[in-house]
């Protein structure tokens, strides 16, 4: 506490908080720095008049000036202390005030650690607020110390209607942590809840196009980018969306059983401006994350995201800390009963990367469900890498090689400037006539059916 209007929303959050609890131990502290200005003021004694210079003179001086610094920084603090105290006691909450004299951080973290703290609850900026920073540095050191309990950073009223609580999941045990605490405020304060999660679909085509241009044309033919590219933006990049949906709807049967419905939402981007950008949209009342994700590094104090979301986030953000046992996801719903896979349809997914053979099997699957068909054949598997790419390397039984590829735009005013675009995108790629290629349609295969486009294949866009 300081006084600051961040400190005041502050205080009205841990009161909220704590009226929750019914064995809360609710504790208000302010830190001064009464050994600071009595440094500051034997720096500037080789300065005073010569008539303050006898050793006797200073002493008198330096007695004075910590009796009125000790004693008024005691008076400020209690007169930060006192409405807290009152406010505490009028609401049934036993209250403890605390005035250490040091340095605001270090006495902070010291507390936390000392009491131990299960929540310490800041402002976002104090006194010392910066227009052109939206975190203080006393409350960005709390962020970055390693503090047992959970942190909540506050900059705007608490809680002012039935807005929802969003928690960031990731898989992680520290994800579902955040959960849980974000279905305990949910619960407390009866307002609904929101999981979602966030996965990057544009990283991989970035990081493509950067090797690409650094290959030379030959070893990018080796490497057939056209069809990793393709393999990525299909099978990667859906199976990652999958992935992410499971967990979702996991953590929603998590809930359920602490008596919590729930919604889920996944999106696309970089996780915590994401994350703040639809806290944002929904008017969220609290953003929760954990202090680690699924990237956890052992020599960091907390995750890049969450410290991202705490630092730029214009709402109240709650950074949870790991529980002392871990927790854990309900087991997954057992997948139903899959078409039967024939010998060769399994040789034919030999032609898929390892690392992706259960995304690009699951894609597979899908396939000949829509078609209506319980048996995979290689049929199947070669009709399902027509139309997601999954191949990254040419198999021993394949398609022709194509002379000719007929490519029409699919409206008329659809700009032309994709071709280039659409050749990249066609080498290495199985297509036959009706598949889709950014603006364009496949109208036509020289030879008929399914084909390789390579090289040597005439483009014709019309």
């Amino acid at each position: 506490m300081d006084g600051s209007i961040d400190s005041r929303l502050a205080e009205t959050a841990a009161l909220s908080l704590a009226a929750t609890s019914t064995e809360c131990r609710f504790v208000g502290c302010h830190v001064y720095a009464a050994r600071l200005h009595r440094t500051r003021f034997e720096q500037m004694e080789p300065g005073l008049p010569a008539q303050y210079q006898e050793e006797a003179r200073l002493d008198e001086l330096r007695e004075t000036h910590d009796d009125l610094i000790g004693d008024g920084m005691q008076l400020i603090s209690d007169a930060y202390l006192r409405p807290l105290r009152a406010e505490a006691e009028a609401r049934g909450i036993a209250f403890e005030g605390l005035t250490p004299e040091g340095m605001n951080h270090a006495e902070l973290i010291r507390a936390a650690r000392t009491l131990p703290a299960d929540l310490v609850v800041v402002g976002a900026q104090g006194h010392g607020a910066v227009e052109a920073s939206l975190l203080g540095s006393v409350t960005e050191r709390l962020l970055l110390a390693s503090i047992p309990g959970d942190l909540l950073v506050v900059r705007a009223p608490w809680l002012p209607s039935k807005r929802p609580v969003v928690v960031g999941m990731d898989g992680s045990p520290e994800g579902l942590a955040a959960l849980e605490r974000g279905i305990e405020i949910a619960q407390a304060f009866d307002l609904p809840l929101v999981a979602a999660a966030v996965y990057d679909p544009f990283f991989h085509n970035g990081v493509f196009r950067t090797i690409a241009d650094a290959l030379p044309e030959e070893e990018q033919r080796r490497f057939n980018f056209s069809a990793q590219e393709k393999l990525h933006d299909t099978i990667i990049d859906q199976g990652l969306e999958e992935v992410y949906r499971e967990g979702l709807e996991r953590g929603a049967t998590f809930a359920g059983e602490r008596g919590m419905a729930i919604e889920t939402v996944v999106l696309k981007g970089k996780v915590y401006p994401e994350l703040q950008r639809y806290a944002a949209e929904q008017e969220a009342a609290l953003l929760v994350m954990g202090r680690w994700g699924l990237h956890r590094g052992g020599e960091t104090l907390i995750g890049a995201n969450a410290l991202n979301a705490a630092r730029c986030a214009r709402g109240n953000v709650l950074i949870v800390a790991p529980p002392a046992e871990p927790l854990s996801l309900p087991a997954r719903v057992p997948a139903p009963e899959t078409a039967r896979w024939t010998p060769e349809a399994e040789a034919e997914l030999e032609g898929v990367p390892a690392f992706a053979r259960p995304m690009a099997r699951r894609l597979v699957e899908r396939h000949a469900a829509e078609q209506g068909r319980d048996r995979i054949t290689p049929r199947e598997v070669d009709e399902a890498a027509s139309q997601f790419g999954m191949r990254g390397r040419a198999t021993p039984r394949g398609p022709a090689e194509a002379e000719a590829v007929v490519l029409k735009k699919r409206t008329r005013l659809a700009p032309g400037f994709h071709r280039h675009i659409a050749r990249s995108r066609l080498l290495g790629t199985t297509v036959q006539r009706g598949d889709s290629v950014l603006v364009y349609e496949v109208a036509e295969t020289v030879p008929e059916g399914p084909v390789r486009v390579t090289e040597e294949t005439r483009l014709d866009f019309r």
